[in-house]
């Protein structure tokens, strides 16, 4: 697929696609005859993981270093850094969800006293 498809595909820009291959987060494929870049499922692949992966707030260097382990690991290279990465990413991520559930009960908390006080203030009628 061309890059206007890759871009449709995965509902990023072609612009964000140039800036990901000169980022190191997606390789640049080959070309055509007539020039065009010719993508393939694997850069599907790779964009959506980019695109879960800052959704979970981490940086591009990181979604770029995870990007490169990963590959090299499909390589048949043993990455024990691979391994270290990701544990600590997911330690971050629970302590994320663990803050995210916190500040969601405070949230409960208050809109319940809020409704709360509704009730209790008298109308005027």
């Amino acid at each position: 697929m061309t890059r206007p498809q890759l871009a449709n595909q995965t509902g990023l820009s072609i612009k964000t696609i140039r800036y990901y291959e000169r980022r190191g987060l997606l390789e640049q494929p080959p070309r055509t005859e007539a020039g065009y870049w010719l993508y393939g499922p694997e850069e599907v692949a790779r964009l959506r993981f980019v695109q879960r992966a800052k959704l979970l707030g981490l940086t591009l260097e990181e979604i770029r270093e995870l990007v490169e382990l990963a590959a090299r690991c499909n390589e048949g290279e043993i990455v024990p850094r691979l391994e270290e990465v990701l544990e600590a990413k997911l330690e971050e991520t629970e302590r994320k969800m663990a803050e995210l559930s916190a500040f969601r009960q405070n949230l409960l908390h208050y809109r319940e006293r809020t409704e709360d006080l509704k009730d209790r203030v008298p109308t005027d009628r």
